[in-house]
């Protein structure tokens, strides 16, 4: 089991929309790497996506935010 961190609000600044993996040692906190390749995460049941259905959902979004303007 991993923890996950999202910043969804940084003013003045631009900010990584990814969701990160953050561990808590002895040391302090130690930011990770985004989550690449899975879906659901903050639902607390994750499941790893293909490439191929990765794509295929960017470009619904893609069609979706074209409709939009």
């Amino acid at each position: 089991m991993a923890r996950a961190l999202n910043v969804f609000k940084m003013r003045g600044s631009w900010h990584d929309k990814g969701i990160r993996e953050y561990l808590i040692s002895d040391s302090g906190i130690q930011i990770r790497d985004s989550f690449r390749g899975y879906e659901r995460i903050i639902s607390g049941s994750p499941t790893r996506i293909n490439v191929d259905e990765k794509n295929e959902l960017s470009r619904i979004v893609q069609n979706v935010q074209s409709l939009d303007e």
